[in-house]
């Protein structure tokens, strides 16, 4: 290990490993040591030898067998030694992807929706073989309704729902209905991919201070916006609750004139894990100047791509006025699938089932690094909801520079200035970390890696 350079100690022993094996110094089918028998004579810790074997796994040199070990694989002929030299210099494969914020395939109860696609189909129900209603099926738009009032306390007319193909879709509808060139305010923390489509479709944005309480309500006044884009139960990535208070000032300011309008995204508030929930702003607007939006995308898998806003009544007749050709772009038998799944109960059970498990999952994030050597640099925030998490860290790195440490050890992070429109020294070395499809054994490695990013600091810390 005194030889290592500037390599991490997990890529140093990956590449003395590989080379051995290449060479054929540790011959085919042989054993390696235990993980344990490694990390003793190598002086580096279990973590470290696990992520180092998880990379010639995943390079097809080393096969795991349960309760027996990792065995050396042949290596593939017909390639020349010379051939190969120049790919020694190739960096490994990433391990673990913090920008991925995607539910683990593992998760969904892919046999409970197949048997409800079976029920559908086995129905041969003449509406799903016909064109698809604009704002969607009725009986998936009556489960949203029922599915509202339940978990949020929402009064919904089921003909005001819109069922549509993702999100972004739905947004470049509703800015659409909004005018030429309407103008929005929303937090300086947001997300990108949101205001670029809303502005090739004519949008103007004003964008308002944000503080770990969410938006700064009180700026709206200033910014002469007409409409305001809010995240009042989860401001991504900061996991901001919108306070009451701040919730009564928006209501204030969207009712005090005419054609203004709140756009509520209530994306992830199903994953909440403390606490009762606050009412929605729609529930709390008595003159349907609100537009609510959510997905099942996070709560399901990204395949089944669909989405719904609930419009006020006059905004639902101008949808259907002004896009009365065209048809739904969700297919019916999925939409129908999704209504039978929620009928029977299966999506309740389903988020409460997601809710125990990134409990867990960030219980488990969490007892890692309190355990480690971070602990003397990193401060964890509090998130009551979401499947992300925040570091602060005391760090003497630059952004980019944990950015790029991090991913030459195959590690993509995510910083909090990223998602800012004005880059801030309060808003530096903050890492976010999404931990939806982290498997539950690869925590510690990962937290070894960030140890071994912020090493430097962390030597200073304990100095």
């Amino acid at each position: 290990m005194d030889q290592r350079g500037r390599y991490a100690k997990y890529e140093y022993l990956y590449r003395c490993l590989r080379a051995d094996v290449r060479s054929g110094t540790i011959a085919a089918n042989t054993r390696l040591p235990s993980k344990r028998d490694l990390a003793r004579e190598m002086g580096v810790s279990v973590s470290t030898v696990e992520h180092a074997l998880d990379l010639l796994v995943s390079e097809g040199y080393l096969q795991p067998r349960p309760g027996s070990g990792y065995y050396v694989l042949p290596v593939r002929t017909g390639t020349a030694p010379a051939e190969r030299a120049p790919r020694e210099a190739e960096a490994a494969p990433q391990v673990f992807d913090a920008n991925a914020n995607r539910m683990g395939v593992q998760l969904f109860p892919s046999t409970t929706w197949v048997r409800c696609m079976r029920r559908v189909l086995s129905a041969q129900n003449p509406e799903l073989f016909d064109t698809v209603p604009l704002p969607g099926l009725y009986l998936l738009r009556r489960e949203i309704a029922d599915h509202l009032f339940e978990t949020r306390g929402m009064v919904v007319d089921p003909d005001n729902v819109v069922v549509g193909a993702g999100t972004e879709f739905l947004y470049s509808r509703l800015i659409r209905m909004l005018g030429d060139r309407p103008h929005i305010a929303t937090a300086d923390i947001y997300s990108n991919n949101l205001v670029q489509l809303t502005r090739a479709s004519g949008a103007i944005w004003s964008f308002v201070h944000t503080d770990f309480h969410g938006m700064r309500t009180d700026e709206v006044e200033g910014t002469g916006a007409r409409i305001v884009h809010v995240s009042p139960a989860n401001l991504f990535p900061i996991g901001a609750v919108l306070p009451q208070s701040r919730r009564e000032e928006l209501l204030s300011w969207v009712h005090a004139k005419p054609r203004r309008l709140i756009v509520e995204d209530d994306y992830d508030s199903e994953l909440r894990y403390t606490g009762r929930a606050l009412p929605t702003l729609f529930a709390q607007d008595a003159m349907d100047k609100v537009v609510y939006m959510n997905t099942f995308s996070k709560t399901l898998v990204p395949s089944v791509r669909i989405s719904y806003m609930v419009l006020p009544p006059d905004l639902a007749d101008i949808y259907q006025h002004q896009a009365g050709f065209y048809s739904c772009t969700v297919s019916s038998f999925e939409q129908a699938a999704l209504a039978e799944f929620m009928a029977r109960g299966h999506f309740r059970r389903h988020v409460n089932q997601l809710r125990r498990y990134y409990r867990a999952q960030r219980d488990a994030f969490v007892a890692a690094i309190e355990g480690s050597r971070l602990s003397r640099i990193v401060e964890i925030l509090p998130m009551q909801v979401g499947t992300h998490m925040m570091l602060s860290v005391d760090t003497r790195k630059s952004d980019d520079e944990v950015v790029e440490a991090a991913h030459a050890r195959h590690l993509r992070l995510d910083m909090l200035s990223s998602h800012a429109v004005r880059p801030t020294a309060d808003r530096a070395h903050y890492v976010i970390l999404n931990i939806a499809s982290v498997e539950r054994e690869r925590i510690p490695s990962i937290v070894a890696l960030l140890e071994d990013v912020f090493a430097d600091d962390v030597a200073r810390a304990e100095a």
